[in-house]
């Protein structure tokens, strides 16, 4: 009997938070239930890049002329570089690996410029990473995925010197290294014999003069196997293959969209119900044209407001013009596993860059595909602008980064201090309240299915489970905004039997093709009426 009370008491606690996150999402009124924690008081490296890997440890790295950190290299190691624009000797560790399990860091070791570099994971779970400044432009770095993993590199192992470039792990395994300062071009990592760049004529038609503005493209596999490439305020989908522009959009209004007008993107799920060919994509915020040029004069123009929605499979695709509650330059946009969308950091006036942006966006705004509604979220207390960074964690969670718009780090007499807090926000699905109905998978009887195999998924749940859907995630590589290679599928399943115990289980198939679905690691969560389970990694190949 009480058992069954308390079961009726969540149920209405339940519909009281549905009614009022309905009721946020119509009248911009901050939503209840998330919260915020801080799990790193100081993380001694400053997280200008993240990514998380299949073993649930997060690699972060800055950029290695900073001088000096706020921990030291491992063993009394120093690193010697004559080619370092700050310190010629240094013995402070610029990447770090934090254990989601502990909550430890581990200091690595990067010897080339990382700044303003790119990635991405291969299918074997390690992350290539490309490019940077100084010593570091034409380097590949990888790093392992064990926890005793470090830095490898090779320099002179790219074509032309990235900075500010975009990966995109392409369906054969390669890297596809897309732009960069002065580059507009892309090529391939590893590259066949003979290979170097390729041109590609977008990019020189979007660079602003004295901002460019077409930094860090925003680039998406599309279901077609083409690539979807933004930049500025145009965007192409792109035969790789060929080089050809097989298609041109129509521009976005509202003004640049890229760094360092810095707005985000995200290709919004795909899914097994229309046989994963619709593909379309968001890109959210920005800065006025001309905004890049008036910071220096100590001007800065209030953030873009508006979203462009846009179905790039479509016959005669157009941007829908959504609005967010505030304006937004430099926030981070995440596809959590209910397949909303969360933006993140940010500012509300400004660019990206040092010191150019004012009154930071402290809240997190939760955006539903579904009915196209947004709802402001329970802020932070700490601002998370310029080099910030955000990544979706197995248990639902998102961790927070970041944060450095100064030259160095400087902590005093600066108007936003270097930041080396890590907190987690808890969005409002975590909240008690529905973990009546939050699933927890308990075995997957192959974690390793091959394209378009079928798998069985049993998981636990205390009430008989409706609605449900299995979503895989493809985690990214985030920095400046951007999270590159992120991708989220809603498989193609069966409804689940009650197998006992509480225990049901379903079959489910995995993606068709590796256009679908690089080959690699891939956070699977099962939802249960809109309730995420914590998720369990499944490699696909």
């Amino acid at each position: 009997m009480e058992n069954k009370d308390s079961r009726v008491l969540a149920l209405c606690i339940l519909g009281i938070l549905s009614w009022a996150r309905s009721f946020s999402g119509a009248a911009g009124a901050r939503w209840v239930g998330d919260s915020w924690e801080l799990v790193v008081k100081n993380a001694g490296v400053s997280a200008m890049h993240m990514a998380l890997t299949h073993t649930n440890r997060v690699i972060m790295f800055d950029r290695t002329d900073y001088g000096p950190s706020q921990i030291k290299l491992p063993g009394g190691f120093c690193r010697k570089n004559p080619r370092d624009l700050a310190l010629k000797v240094d013995c402070w560790a610029h990447s770090i690996e934090l254990d989601l399990t502990t909550s430890k860091i581990r200091p690595l070791t990067v010897m080339t410029d990382t700044w303003c570099s790119s990635g991405a994971f291969q299918a074997d779970g390690s992350l290539t990473q490309t490019g940077g400044w100084n010593d570091g432009g034409t380097a590949v770095r990888k790093i392992g995925y064990t926890g005793l993993d470090d830095w490898k590199e090779f320099e002179n192992s790219l074509a032309a010197a990235r900075w500010y470039a975009t990966n995109q792990i392409l369906p054969d395994g390669r890297q596809i290294v897309i732009g960069g300062r002065r580059q507009f071009n892309y090529e391939f990592v590893p590259r066949f014999r003979g290979e170097g760049v390729h041109p590609l004529p977008l990019l020189a038609q979007t660079n602003d003069p004295e901002a460019e503005n077409n930094l860090y493209p925003f680039v998406h596999l599309s279901t077609d196997g083409n690539l979807f490439i933004f930049a500025n305020q145009d965007s192409i989908l792109l035969n790789y293959k060929t080089g050809k522009e097989v298609r041109r959009f129509p521009r976005l209004a509202g003004g640049p969209r890229n760094y360092p007008s810095s707005g985000s993107s995200v290709l919004l799920p795909i899914t097994a119900v229309d046989g994963y060919k619709a593909a379309e994509v968001l890109v959210c915020g920005g800065s006025p044209q001309g905004s890049f040029q008036n910071v220096g004069l100590g001007k800065f123009a209030q953030a873009l407001q508006t979203c462009g929605r846009i179905l790039i499979t479509s016959p005669n695709p157009q941007w829908a013009i959504e609005n967010m509650p505030s304006p937004r330059v430099m926030g981070d946009m995440l596809i959590l596993p209910t397949a909303e969308v969360l933006i993140i950091n940010g500012a509300k006036f400004g660019t990206a860059g040092w010191g150019v942006a004012r009154q930071p966006s402290l809240g997190p705004v939760l955006y539903t595909p579904e009915t196209r509604r947004f709802q402001e979220m329970t802020p932070s207390a700490i601002p998370r602008l310029y080099h910030s960074t955000a990544i979706v964690l197995p248990d639902g969670k998102i961790l927070v980064a970041g944060s450095n718009p100064n030259p160095g780090y400087s902590f005093v007499g600066v108007l936003n201090p270097t930041e080396l807090r890590i907190e987690k926000y808890s969005p409002y699905y975590l909240y008690k309240g529905y973990n009546f109905r939050r699933p927890h998978i308990t075995n997957i009887d192959n974690a390793n299915p091959k394209y378009g195999a079928a798998f069985k998924v049993t998981f636990k749940v205390a009430t008989a489970p409706t609605g449900v859907k299995f979503h895989l995630y493809a985690p990214p590589f985030v920095t400046h905004t951007y999270s590159m290679n992120q991708r989220m599928l809603v498989l193609g399943s069966k409804p689940p039997v009650a197998v006992g115990g509480g225990l049901y289980a379903a079959t489910v198939v995995a993606p068709p093709t590796g256009v679908i679905a690089p080959a690699g690691y891939y956070m699977l969560t099962v939802i249960n009426g809109g309730t995420p389970s914590p998720s369990a990694w499944l490699h696909v190949d």
